[in-house]
């Protein structure tokens, strides 16, 4: 940050593609009364009902929640899962197990229907699979789109992790964007770490203040369902959106 607080939060370059993209998403998906609309999905019981469930079945259920929520209920779409993934052990001692570049999910489209793949382990993360399933179904909605957001395929992916946070999931998809664990016993010690999604931590941050901005909704909705510093980060980017102004055609945009 500069001296006087003129830095930006992200760089700049990155700062005016998430800018731009989300002026794409307002004029393609719905204005600001369509954002304000949209649910900020949290991981509570009102939005994700129990279920006895287990194995593909609660996938499936969980899958159909999230497809719910994104307004897609009515897109027709195979899920799969992905063949079991093996750990990796270092020794009788050590664990190791890096996981940072295993897709998490695949979507694709043949021309008559469209399949959505995911990891059969992630079952007993609901976070990290609803964070999959929502990236995965945003790529869906790109597809159907026959204009280029900002950027084109370059940046394809940034673009759809961006669109799962104006779909309500930022929550999700930040709170799962890395994670770290580690373990030790009598017998044994380890740690493992994950990635999932294309943007970083500090990019979501500024992207779920971009969309707490333009539906003017307070910090304090998101405070107690975001990692401490990632809250932190938050409160850093919008304080930085709104002192220069970032938003203001954006928020000026009629409505739909």
């Amino acid at each position: 940050m500069g001296l006087f607080g003129s830095g930006t939060f992200l760089d700049a370059e990155d700062e005016a593609w998430q800018v731009e993209t989300w002026g794409w998403f307002l004029r393609t998906f719905g204005h600001r009364d369509r954002l304000k609309r949209t649910p900020l999905v949290t991981p509570t019981r009102a939005f994700f009902p129990p279920t006895e469930t287990e194995g593909e079945a609660r996938a499936a259920h969980i899958f159909e929640r999230v497809k719910l929520l994104a307004g897609m209920r009515k897109w027709e779409c195979k899920l799969l899962a992905q063949p079991h993934r093996a750990e990796l052990k270092v020794g009788e001692l050590q664990t190791l197990k890096p996981v940072s570049w295993a897709p998490a999910g695949t979507f694709s489209h043949d021309g008559n229907q469209a399949t959505i793949t995911y990891q059969p382990a992630d079952v007993a993360d609901p976070a990290k699979l609803i964070a999959t399933f929502i990236h995965e179904l945003a790529h869906y909605l790109l597809a159907a789109r026959v204009d280029e957001p900002p950027g084109g395929e370059e940046v394809h992916e940034y673009t759809t992790d961006l669109l799962t946070v104006y779909l309500g999931f930022g929550l999700f998809q930040a709170n799962t964007a890395f994670n770290f664990s580690q373990h030790q016993s009598v017998m044994s010690q380890g740690w493992q770490y994950s990635r999932q999604g294309y943007l970083g931590e500090r990019a979501f941050a500024f992207a779920l203040a971009v969309f707490l901005e333009l539906r003017e909704q307070s910090n304090d909705d998101v405070k107690l369902r975001l990692k401490p510093h990632l809250f932190a980060d938050l409160v850093k980017a919008r304080k930085s959106i709104v002192r220069r102004r970032l938003l203001d055609g954006l928020m000026a945009e009629p409505a739909a």
